[in-house]
Protein backbone atom coordinates (compact mmCIF):
# COMPACT_ATOMS: atom_id res chain seq x y z
CA UNK A 1 0.00 0.00 0.00
CA UNK A 2 1.72 3.26 -1.07
CA UNK A 3 1.80 6.43 0.68
CA UNK A 4 0.41 8.36 -2.25
CA UNK A 5 -3.07 6.36 -1.34
CA UNK A 6 -2.93 6.51 1.74
CA UNK A 7 -2.65 10.62 1.53
CA UNK A 8 -5.21 10.37 -1.26
CA UNK A 9 -7.76 8.18 1.23
CA UNK A 10 -7.04 10.37 3.95
CA UNK A 11 -8.03 13.68 1.95
CA UNK A 12 -11.00 12.27 1.05
CA UNK A 13 -12.39 11.09 4.13
CA UNK A 14 -11.54 14.64 5.67
CA UNK A 15 -13.70 16.15 3.14
CA UNK A 16 -16.10 13.74 3.51
CA UNK A 17 -16.59 14.89 7.10
CA UNK A 18 -16.10 18.34 6.64
CA UNK A 19 -19.62 19.58 6.54
CA UNK A 20 -20.61 18.09 9.45
CA UNK A 21 -17.67 19.51 11.57
CA UNK A 22 -19.02 23.01 9.86
CA UNK A 23 -22.58 22.48 10.88
CA UNK A 24 -21.09 21.61 14.53
CA UNK A 25 -19.30 24.80 14.52
CA UNK A 26 -22.22 26.73 13.01
CA UNK A 27 -24.27 25.41 15.70
CA UNK A 28 -21.69 26.48 18.06
CA UNK A 29 -21.99 29.83 16.76
CA UNK A 30 -25.92 30.00 16.85
CA UNK A 31 -25.60 29.19 20.87
CA UNK A 32 -23.05 31.50 21.33
CA UNK A 33 -24.88 34.65 19.65
CA UNK A 34 -28.56 33.40 21.52
CA UNK A 35 -26.07 34.10 24.75
CA UNK A 36 -25.14 37.40 23.54
CA UNK A 37 -21.24 36.28 23.18
CA UNK A 38 -20.98 35.94 26.51
CA UNK A 39 -18.27 33.48 27.44
CA UNK A 40 -19.31 32.75 30.68
CA UNK A 41 -23.34 31.98 29.93
CA UNK A 42 -21.95 30.20 27.18
CA UNK A 43 -20.09 27.77 28.88
CA UNK A 44 -22.98 27.63 31.10
CA UNK A 45 -24.81 26.24 28.59
CA UNK A 46 -22.22 23.43 27.47
CA UNK A 47 -22.07 22.15 30.64
CA UNK A 48 -25.75 22.02 31.00
CA UNK A 49 -26.13 19.92 27.76
CA UNK A 50 -22.82 17.92 27.64
CA UNK A 51 -24.59 15.12 25.37
CA UNK A 52 -25.71 17.69 23.13
CA UNK A 53 -21.97 19.07 22.06
CA UNK A 54 -20.21 16.12 20.90
CA UNK A 55 -20.58 14.51 17.53
CA UNK A 56 -20.56 11.15 18.68
CA UNK A 57 -21.22 9.14 15.32
CA UNK A 58 -18.47 11.05 13.41
CA UNK A 59 -16.02 11.01 16.73
CA UNK A 60 -16.42 6.78 17.12
CA UNK A 61 -15.98 6.66 13.28
CA UNK A 62 -12.98 8.45 13.58
CA UNK A 63 -11.88 6.67 16.51
CA UNK A 64 -12.44 3.42 14.73
CA UNK A 65 -10.58 4.36 11.71
CA UNK A 66 -7.68 5.21 13.49
CA UNK A 67 -7.36 2.65 15.73
CA UNK A 68 -7.68 -0.31 12.43
CA UNK A 69 -5.05 2.11 10.97
CA UNK A 70 -2.47 1.51 13.56
CA UNK A 71 -3.32 -2.15 14.29
CA UNK A 72 -4.31 -3.66 11.63
CA UNK A 73 -2.74 -4.73 8.16
CA UNK A 74 -2.87 -2.28 5.49
CA UNK A 75 -5.54 -3.54 3.43
CA UNK A 76 -7.95 -3.29 5.65
CA UNK A 77 -7.34 0.11 6.70
CA UNK A 78 -7.81 0.82 3.23
CA UNK A 79 -11.15 -0.81 3.46
CA UNK A 80 -11.98 0.87 6.56
CA UNK A 81 -11.33 4.49 5.21
CA UNK A 82 -13.16 3.95 2.28
CA UNK A 83 -16.54 2.74 4.21
CA UNK A 84 -15.55 5.78 6.06
CA UNK A 85 -15.72 8.03 3.50
CA UNK A 86 -19.05 6.43 2.02
CA UNK A 87 -20.89 6.98 5.49
CA UNK A 88 -19.39 10.32 5.52
CA UNK A 89 -20.84 11.51 2.25
CA UNK A 90 -24.05 9.79 3.01
CA UNK A 91 -24.52 11.35 6.60
CA UNK A 92 -23.25 14.79 5.05
CA UNK A 93 -26.44 14.44 2.42
CA UNK A 94 -29.06 13.16 4.92
CA UNK A 95 -28.24 15.64 8.15
CA UNK A 96 -29.54 19.30 7.77
CA UNK A 97 -29.57 21.76 10.21
CA UNK A 98 -31.80 21.96 12.72
CA UNK A 99 -34.54 24.25 12.56
CA UNK A 100 -34.71 27.20 15.12
CA UNK A 101 -37.18 29.72 17.01
CA UNK A 102 -34.25 32.12 16.17
CA UNK A 103 -31.88 31.77 13.58
CA UNK A 104 -28.38 32.41 13.36
CA UNK A 105 -27.51 35.88 11.61
CA UNK A 106 -24.49 36.01 10.51
CA UNK A 107 -23.42 39.96 11.09
CA UNK A 108 -20.25 41.07 10.93
CA UNK A 109 -19.11 40.22 14.04
CA UNK A 110 -20.47 36.40 13.69
CA UNK A 111 -18.39 36.08 10.21
CA UNK A 112 -15.56 37.17 11.89
CA UNK A 113 -16.03 34.23 15.10
CA UNK A 114 -16.71 32.21 11.84
CA UNK A 115 -13.31 32.95 10.53
CA UNK A 116 -11.57 32.77 13.80
CA UNK A 117 -13.09 29.68 14.87
CA UNK A 118 -11.87 27.98 11.68
CA UNK A 119 -8.46 29.63 11.76
CA UNK A 120 -8.08 27.89 15.83
CA UNK A 121 -9.22 24.55 14.32
CA UNK A 122 -7.55 24.35 11.23
CA UNK A 123 -4.41 25.50 14.03
CA UNK A 124 -4.93 22.69 16.25
CA UNK A 125 -6.39 19.86 13.76
CA UNK A 126 -2.74 20.64 11.90
CA UNK A 127 -0.56 20.49 15.60
CA UNK A 128 -2.37 17.57 16.41
CA UNK A 129 -2.15 15.49 12.66
CA UNK A 130 1.73 16.55 12.58
CA UNK A 131 2.36 15.28 16.00
CA UNK A 132 -0.03 11.79 15.66
CA UNK A 133 1.50 11.41 11.96
CA UNK A 134 5.09 11.77 12.95
CA UNK A 135 4.56 9.49 15.59
CA UNK A 136 2.11 6.78 14.15
CA UNK A 137 4.89 3.36 12.33
CA UNK A 138 3.33 2.12 9.40
CA UNK A 139 2.64 3.24 5.73
CA UNK A 140 -1.33 4.42 6.96
CA UNK A 141 0.70 6.81 9.23
CA UNK A 142 -1.22 9.67 7.72
CA UNK A 143 -4.36 8.11 7.71
CA UNK A 144 -4.06 7.91 11.77
CA UNK A 145 -2.68 11.66 11.89
CA UNK A 146 -5.94 12.67 9.59
CA UNK A 147 -8.35 10.36 11.62
CA UNK A 148 -6.66 11.91 15.25
CA UNK A 149 -7.02 15.78 13.84
CA UNK A 150 -11.00 14.55 13.18
CA UNK A 151 -11.18 13.21 16.62
CA UNK A 152 -9.62 16.20 18.02
CA UNK A 153 -11.41 18.97 16.65
CA UNK A 154 -15.01 16.36 17.13
CA UNK A 155 -14.24 16.94 20.58
CA UNK A 156 -12.97 20.75 20.51
CA UNK A 157 -15.79 22.08 18.19
CA UNK A 158 -17.68 24.04 21.12
CA UNK A 159 -14.53 24.49 22.80
CA UNK A 160 -12.78 26.39 19.83
CA UNK A 161 -15.64 28.80 19.28
CA UNK A 162 -15.46 30.03 22.74
CA UNK A 163 -11.47 30.50 22.29
CA UNK A 164 -12.25 32.18 19.10
CA UNK A 165 -14.73 34.79 20.68
CA UNK A 166 -11.49 35.12 23.48
CA UNK A 167 -9.03 35.83 21.18
CA UNK A 168 -11.12 38.22 19.18
CA UNK A 169 -12.11 40.44 21.88
CA UNK A 170 -9.78 43.06 21.62
CA UNK A 171 -10.98 43.30 18.24
CA UNK A 172 -14.61 43.38 19.33
CA UNK A 173 -13.63 46.07 22.00
CA UNK A 174 -12.31 48.24 19.60
CA UNK A 175 -15.27 48.20 17.11
CA UNK A 176 -17.58 48.95 19.59
CA UNK A 177 -15.78 51.90 20.65
CA UNK A 178 -15.54 53.41 16.67
CA UNK A 179 -19.20 52.33 16.88
CA UNK A 180 -20.62 54.49 19.85
CA UNK A 181 -18.63 57.79 19.03
CA UNK A 182 -19.98 57.34 14.94
CA UNK A 183 -23.07 57.00 16.98
CA UNK A 184 -23.11 60.01 19.08
CA UNK A 185 -21.78 62.05 16.39
CA UNK A 186 -25.32 61.20 14.00
CA UNK A 187 -27.07 61.81 17.04
CA UNK A 188 -25.39 65.26 17.80
CA UNK A 189 -25.87 65.74 14.17
CA UNK A 190 -29.42 65.43 13.78
CA UNK A 191 -30.86 66.61 17.30
CA UNK A 192 -34.36 64.47 18.02
CA UNK A 193 -35.74 64.61 20.90
CA UNK A 194 -34.75 61.50 22.21
CA UNK A 195 -37.52 59.15 24.50
CA UNK A 196 -35.74 56.61 26.40
CA UNK A 197 -37.79 54.01 27.42
CA UNK A 198 -36.45 51.32 30.77
CA UNK A 199 -38.54 49.07 32.58
CA UNK A 200 -39.05 45.23 33.46
CA UNK A 201 -41.79 44.94 31.29
CA UNK A 202 -43.71 46.73 28.99
CA UNK A 203 -40.68 48.21 27.17
CA UNK A 204 -41.66 46.90 23.89
CA UNK A 205 -45.35 47.65 24.17
CA UNK A 206 -44.83 51.22 25.26
CA UNK A 207 -42.43 51.98 22.36
CA UNK A 208 -44.66 50.67 20.38
CA UNK A 209 -47.37 52.57 21.15
CA UNK A 210 -45.58 55.72 21.82
CA UNK A 211 -44.43 56.03 17.91
CA UNK A 212 -47.94 55.32 16.36
CA UNK A 213 -49.56 58.15 18.81
CA UNK A 214 -46.50 60.85 18.50
CA UNK A 215 -46.35 59.27 14.63
CA UNK A 216 -49.89 60.72 13.60
CA UNK A 217 -47.65 64.56 13.73
CA UNK A 218 -44.34 64.11 13.29
CA UNK A 219 -41.41 61.92 11.78
CA UNK A 220 -40.70 59.61 14.57
CA UNK A 221 -37.68 56.68 14.34
CA UNK A 222 -38.10 54.12 17.08
CA UNK A 223 -35.77 50.78 17.83
CA UNK A 224 -37.24 47.92 15.77
CA UNK A 225 -38.31 44.48 17.69
CA UNK A 226 -35.85 44.87 20.53
CA UNK A 227 -32.77 46.77 19.64
CA UNK A 228 -32.11 47.50 23.09
CA UNK A 229 -28.51 46.64 23.69
CA UNK A 230 -25.89 49.43 23.07
CA UNK A 231 -24.80 47.97 19.45
CA UNK A 232 -28.31 47.51 18.50
CA UNK A 233 -29.17 51.11 19.44
CA UNK A 234 -25.91 51.87 17.56
CA UNK A 235 -26.79 50.01 14.35
CA UNK A 236 -30.40 51.63 14.25
CA UNK A 237 -28.75 55.19 14.99
CA UNK A 238 -25.89 55.01 12.39
CA UNK A 239 -28.59 53.09 9.77
CA UNK A 240 -31.83 54.60 9.99
CA UNK A 241 -31.55 58.09 11.94
CA UNK A 242 -32.22 60.83 9.10
CA UNK A 243 -31.75 64.83 9.83
CA UNK A 244 -35.95 65.00 9.30
CA UNK A 245 -36.62 62.69 12.28
CA UNK A 246 -37.67 65.08 15.10
CA UNK A 247 -38.27 61.95 17.38
CA UNK A 248 -36.57 59.35 18.48
CA UNK A 249 -37.28 56.16 20.81
CA UNK A 250 -35.26 53.95 22.38
CA UNK A 251 -35.89 51.36 24.14
CA UNK A 252 -33.37 50.39 26.83
CA UNK A 253 -32.95 46.81 28.07
CA UNK A 254 -30.29 45.92 31.05
CA UNK A 255 -29.24 42.34 32.26
CA UNK A 256 -26.82 44.16 35.08
CA UNK A 257 -26.51 47.26 36.87
CA UNK A 258 -24.84 50.29 35.06
CA UNK A 259 -26.13 49.14 31.32
CA UNK A 260 -29.05 51.61 31.13
CA UNK A 261 -26.24 54.70 32.58
CA UNK A 262 -24.21 53.49 30.16
CA UNK A 263 -27.41 53.55 27.00
CA UNK A 264 -27.97 56.93 28.64
CA UNK A 265 -24.31 58.17 27.83
CA UNK A 266 -25.16 57.22 24.50
CA UNK A 267 -28.42 58.46 23.63
CA UNK A 268 -28.79 61.12 26.52
CA UNK A 269 -32.48 60.99 26.56
CA UNK A 270 -34.71 64.27 27.73
CA UNK A 271 -37.54 61.78 27.97
CA UNK A 272 -37.36 58.89 29.73
CA UNK A 273 -40.68 56.50 30.62
CA UNK A 274 -40.20 53.76 33.43
CA UNK A 275 -43.02 51.32 32.50
CA UNK A 276 -42.55 48.80 35.34
CA UNK A 277 -40.03 47.41 38.46
CA UNK A 278 -40.39 43.69 39.09
CA UNK A 279 -38.49 39.95 39.10
CA UNK A 280 -36.73 39.97 35.54
CA UNK A 281 -33.56 38.00 34.76
CA UNK A 282 -33.16 37.65 38.39
CA UNK A 283 -30.29 35.03 37.49
CA UNK A 284 -28.39 37.58 36.63
CA UNK A 285 -28.82 40.38 38.52
CA UNK A 286 -29.04 38.67 41.51
CA UNK A 287 -31.64 40.37 43.98
CA UNK A 288 -34.48 42.58 43.46
CA UNK A 289 -32.60 45.34 44.78
CA UNK A 290 -30.06 45.24 42.16
CA UNK A 291 -33.30 45.25 39.15
CA UNK A 292 -34.79 48.62 41.52
CA UNK A 293 -31.45 49.99 40.99
CA UNK A 294 -31.08 49.16 37.00
CA UNK A 295 -33.90 50.76 36.34
CA UNK A 296 -33.48 53.60 38.62
CA UNK A 297 -30.70 54.37 36.46
CA UNK A 298 -32.93 56.19 33.67
CA UNK A 299 -34.51 58.45 36.06
CA UNK A 300 -30.92 59.64 37.69
CA UNK A 301 -29.43 59.82 33.74
CA UNK A 302 -32.23 63.02 33.02
CA UNK A 303 -31.67 65.98 32.94
CA UNK A 304 -32.72 68.87 35.58
CA UNK A 305 -35.06 70.10 32.27
CA UNK A 306 -35.84 66.81 31.34
CA UNK A 307 -39.36 64.95 31.83
CA UNK A 308 -39.94 61.29 33.54
CA UNK A 309 -42.89 59.60 33.08
CA UNK A 310 -43.98 56.78 35.47
CA UNK A 311 -46.22 54.08 36.04
CA UNK A 312 -48.27 54.81 39.01
CA UNK A 313 -49.86 51.25 38.97
CA UNK A 314 -46.16 50.42 40.28
CA UNK A 315 -45.22 51.02 43.64
CA UNK A 316 -41.44 50.94 42.66
CA UNK A 317 -42.19 53.84 40.26
CA UNK A 318 -44.10 55.26 42.48
CA UNK A 319 -41.22 55.56 44.76
CA UNK A 320 -38.67 56.74 42.12
CA UNK A 321 -40.94 59.46 41.16
CA UNK A 322 -40.43 61.12 44.42
CA UNK A 323 -36.42 60.98 43.85
CA UNK A 324 -36.66 62.45 40.51
CA UNK A 325 -34.52 65.33 39.93
CA UNK A 326 -36.58 66.47 37.29
CA UNK A 327 -40.51 67.26 36.18
CA UNK A 328 -42.03 63.77 36.77
CA UNK A 329 -45.64 62.89 35.56
CA UNK A 330 -47.43 59.40 37.12
CA UNK A 331 -49.74 57.88 34.70
CA UNK A 332 -51.98 54.70 36.22
CA UNK A 333 -52.90 54.29 39.67
CA UNK A 334 -55.86 54.99 41.53
CA UNK A 335 -57.22 58.83 41.55
CA UNK A 336 -55.00 61.01 43.68
CA UNK A 337 -53.57 64.61 43.33
CA UNK A 338 -50.55 63.70 42.09
CA UNK A 339 -51.55 61.86 39.30
CA UNK A 340 -51.50 62.73 35.93
CA UNK A 341 -53.50 60.95 34.22
CA UNK A 342 -55.39 57.57 35.23
CA UNK A 343 -58.02 55.03 33.89
CA UNK A 344 -61.77 54.27 35.36
CA UNK A 345 -64.16 51.79 34.42
CA UNK A 346 -61.96 49.46 32.38
CA UNK A 347 -63.64 47.07 30.94
CA UNK A 348 -61.84 43.78 28.69
CA UNK A 349 -63.74 42.09 26.07
CA UNK A 350 -62.57 39.56 23.54
CA UNK A 351 -62.57 42.27 20.88
CA UNK A 352 -60.47 44.91 23.18
CA UNK A 353 -60.36 47.87 25.85
CA UNK A 354 -62.70 50.38 26.89
CA UNK A 355 -62.01 52.69 29.76
CA UNK A 356 -62.09 56.29 30.41
CA UNK A 357 -59.30 58.62 30.49
CA UNK A 358 -59.02 60.96 33.04
CA UNK A 359 -56.51 64.07 33.28
CA UNK A 360 -55.83 65.56 36.83
CA UNK A 361 -57.27 68.89 35.62
CA UNK A 362 -61.03 67.14 35.09
CA UNK A 363 -61.45 65.86 31.72
CA UNK A 364 -62.55 62.79 31.15
CA UNK A 365 -63.17 60.84 27.61
CA UNK A 366 -64.19 57.10 26.65
CA UNK A 367 -61.52 55.21 25.44
CA UNK A 368 -61.84 52.05 23.55
CA UNK A 369 -58.85 50.30 21.86
CA UNK A 370 -58.48 47.24 19.79
CA UNK A 371 -55.58 46.57 22.29
CA UNK A 372 -56.09 43.22 24.44
CA UNK A 373 -54.76 42.67 27.85
CA UNK A 374 -55.34 44.79 31.74
CA UNK A 375 -51.86 45.71 31.71
CA UNK A 376 -52.28 47.29 28.37
CA UNK A 377 -54.03 50.14 29.69
CA UNK A 378 -51.03 50.94 31.67
CA UNK A 379 -48.70 51.05 28.53
CA UNK A 380 -51.16 53.10 27.06
CA UNK A 381 -51.42 55.46 29.95
CA UNK A 382 -47.99 55.93 29.77
CA UNK A 383 -47.72 56.99 26.32
CA UNK A 384 -50.49 59.26 26.54
CA UNK A 385 -48.82 61.44 29.20
CA UNK A 386 -45.77 61.93 27.10
CA UNK A 387 -48.01 62.83 23.94
CA UNK A 388 -50.06 65.41 26.18
CA UNK A 389 -46.74 66.82 27.17
CA UNK A 390 -45.31 67.23 23.37
CA UNK A 391 -48.93 69.15 22.74
CA UNK A 392 -51.86 66.69 21.88
CA UNK A 393 -55.05 67.86 22.72
CA UNK A 394 -57.28 65.60 24.25
CA UNK A 395 -59.69 64.31 21.55
CA UNK A 396 -56.66 63.45 19.30
CA UNK A 397 -55.28 61.39 21.50
CA UNK A 398 -58.27 59.58 22.30
CA UNK A 399 -58.62 58.96 18.21
CA UNK A 400 -54.66 57.80 18.32
CA UNK A 401 -55.56 55.34 20.85
CA UNK A 402 -58.47 53.96 18.91
CA UNK A 403 -55.88 53.45 16.17
CA UNK A 404 -53.43 51.54 17.98
CA UNK A 405 -52.35 48.43 16.60
CA UNK A 406 -50.97 45.48 18.77
CA UNK A 407 -46.95 44.53 18.82
CA UNK A 408 -46.04 41.44 17.39
CA UNK A 409 -46.54 38.30 19.15
CA UNK A 410 -47.78 40.27 22.52
CA UNK A 411 -51.47 39.36 23.10
CA UNK A 412 -51.36 39.37 19.13
CA UNK A 413 -55.12 37.54 18.18
CA UNK A 414 -55.26 35.74 14.95
CA UNK A 415 -58.36 34.36 13.91
CA UNK A 416 -58.16 31.34 11.23
CA UNK A 417 -60.85 30.24 8.53
CA UNK A 418 -61.90 27.74 10.35
CA UNK A 419 -63.20 29.34 13.48
CA UNK A 420 -60.41 29.23 15.83
CA UNK A 421 -58.89 31.83 16.98
CA UNK A 422 -54.58 31.83 17.81
CA UNK A 423 -53.91 34.98 20.70
CA UNK A 424 -50.06 34.67 20.12
CA UNK A 425 -48.38 36.05 22.82
CA UNK A 426 -45.09 34.74 22.22
CA UNK A 427 -42.52 37.43 23.45
CA UNK A 428 -44.05 37.60 26.89
CA UNK A 429 -42.38 35.94 29.39
CA UNK A 430 -43.13 37.75 32.66
CA UNK A 431 -45.88 36.96 35.57
CA UNK A 432 -47.35 39.90 35.33
CA UNK A 433 -47.75 39.48 31.99
CA UNK A 434 -48.43 35.76 32.00
CA UNK A 435 -51.70 36.55 34.48
CA UNK A 436 -52.91 39.01 31.98
CA UNK A 437 -52.82 36.24 29.01
CA UNK A 438 -55.04 34.39 31.01
CA UNK A 439 -57.64 37.45 31.93
CA UNK A 440 -57.45 37.77 28.20
CA UNK A 441 -58.34 34.53 27.70
CA UNK A 442 -61.21 33.83 29.87
CA UNK A 443 -62.94 36.74 28.06
CA UNK A 444 -63.28 34.08 25.65
CA UNK A 445 -66.64 32.55 25.88
CA UNK A 446 -68.70 29.66 24.20
CA UNK A 447 -65.51 27.24 23.14
CA UNK A 448 -63.16 25.22 24.71
CA UNK A 449 -60.04 27.19 25.74
CA UNK A 450 -56.21 25.47 25.39
CA UNK A 451 -53.10 27.28 26.79
CA UNK A 452 -49.95 26.31 25.67
CA UNK A 453 -46.41 27.17 26.98
CA UNK A 454 -42.93 26.53 28.17
CA UNK A 455 -43.37 29.06 31.12
CA UNK A 456 -40.99 31.64 31.98
CA UNK A 457 -37.23 31.59 32.61
CA UNK A 458 -34.31 33.87 34.41
CA UNK A 459 -36.26 34.07 37.51
CA UNK A 460 -34.16 32.35 40.28
CA UNK A 461 -35.74 30.84 43.51
CA UNK A 462 -38.78 32.99 42.41
CA UNK A 463 -39.41 30.72 39.25
CA UNK A 464 -40.99 27.72 40.54
CA UNK A 465 -43.27 29.36 42.96
CA UNK A 466 -44.34 31.70 39.48
CA UNK A 467 -44.66 28.47 37.74
CA UNK A 468 -47.15 27.51 40.41
CA UNK A 469 -49.24 30.36 40.74
CA UNK A 470 -49.06 30.67 37.05
CA UNK A 471 -50.32 26.86 37.59
CA UNK A 472 -52.88 27.81 40.03
CA UNK A 473 -54.69 30.68 37.24
CA UNK A 474 -54.57 28.79 34.78
CA UNK A 475 -56.65 25.83 36.40
CA UNK A 476 -59.50 28.65 36.75
CA UNK A 477 -59.30 29.63 32.95
CA UNK A 478 -58.35 26.59 31.21
CA UNK A 479 -60.16 23.63 29.51
CA UNK A 480 -56.67 21.98 28.63
CA UNK A 481 -53.31 22.85 29.21
CA UNK A 482 -50.01 21.75 27.08
CA UNK A 483 -46.46 22.47 29.03
CA UNK A 484 -43.87 21.98 26.68
CA UNK A 485 -40.53 20.90 28.39
CA UNK A 486 -41.13 18.34 31.08
CA UNK A 487 -37.89 19.60 33.72
CA UNK A 488 -39.42 23.21 32.96
CA UNK A 489 -42.76 22.97 33.61
CA UNK A 490 -42.68 20.83 36.15
CA UNK A 491 -43.80 23.33 38.88
CA UNK A 492 -46.43 24.57 36.73
CA UNK A 493 -47.84 21.23 36.43
CA UNK A 494 -47.93 20.85 40.04
CA UNK A 495 -49.85 23.99 40.20
CA UNK A 496 -52.17 23.23 37.58
CA UNK A 497 -53.23 19.85 39.69
CA UNK A 498 -52.92 21.37 42.93
CA UNK A 499 -55.91 23.84 42.01
CA UNK A 500 -57.77 20.72 40.75
CA UNK A 501 -57.16 20.64 37.31
CA UNK A 502 -58.12 17.43 35.45
CA UNK A 503 -55.11 15.50 35.11
CA UNK A 504 -56.31 13.95 31.88
CA UNK A 505 -56.72 17.41 30.61
CA UNK A 506 -52.87 18.11 30.73
CA UNK A 507 -50.22 16.84 28.60
CA UNK A 508 -46.89 17.34 28.20
CA UNK A 509 -44.69 17.41 25.34
CA UNK A 510 -40.63 18.19 24.26
CA UNK A 511 -40.93 20.50 21.62
CA UNK A 512 -43.33 23.27 20.43
CA UNK A 513 -43.65 21.11 17.18
CA UNK A 514 -44.93 18.45 19.17
CA UNK A 515 -47.38 21.02 20.84
CA UNK A 516 -48.89 21.77 17.84
CA UNK A 517 -49.76 18.17 16.02
CA UNK A 518 -51.62 17.35 19.31
CA UNK A 519 -53.25 20.66 19.00
CA UNK A 520 -54.76 19.77 15.44
CA UNK A 521 -56.39 16.55 17.44
CA UNK A 522 -57.93 18.62 20.13
CA UNK A 523 -59.23 22.41 18.29
CA UNK A 524 -62.61 22.32 17.12
CA UNK A 525 -64.57 25.63 15.75
CA UNK A 526 -65.05 28.07 18.29
CA UNK A 527 -61.63 27.40 20.78
CA UNK A 528 -59.19 29.75 22.12
CA UNK A 529 -55.65 28.76 21.72
CA UNK A 530 -53.10 30.71 24.12
CA UNK A 531 -49.32 30.54 23.12
CA UNK A 532 -48.05 32.15 26.44
CA UNK A 533 -44.01 32.74 25.84
CA UNK A 534 -41.53 30.57 23.38
CA UNK A 535 -38.30 29.86 24.64
CA UNK A 536 -35.33 30.21 22.93
CA UNK A 537 -33.38 27.13 21.55
CA UNK A 538 -31.03 27.47 24.46
CA UNK A 539 -33.76 26.36 26.60
CA UNK A 540 -34.81 23.04 24.25
CA UNK A 541 -35.31 19.79 26.37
Amino acid sequence: MTPVLALALTALLILSWLRLLVLDGLRALHILQLEEYQTVRYWRWLIGHRDRTVNGVLATAALAIMLISLIAPPALAAVAAIVGIGAGLERSWRVRRPAAKKPLVLTARARRLLAGWILCSLLVGGLVFAGVQSWAPGPFSVLVGGTAAVLVLTLLTWPLMSAANLVLYPVEAFLRRYYLRSARRVLQRTGPVVIGVAGSYGKTSTKSFLAQILGRREKVLATPRSFNTPMGLCRVIRESLEPDHRIFIAELGTYRRGEIRQLCRLVEPRIGVLTAVGPEHLERFGSMEDVRRAEFELIEALPPDGLAVVNGDDETCREFAARARCQCLIAGGPPHPNRTIWAEEIELTRDGLRFVLCLHDGRRAAVTTPLLGRHNVSNILLAAAVALHQGFDLPDLVAAIACLEPVEHRLQPIRNASGIVVIDDTYNSNPRGAAGALEVLATFRGGRRYLVTPGMVELADFQDQAHRDFGRQAAQVCDGVILVGPRQTRAIAEGLLEAGFDRDRLIVVRDLAEATERLKTLLAPGDVVLFENDLPDTYDE
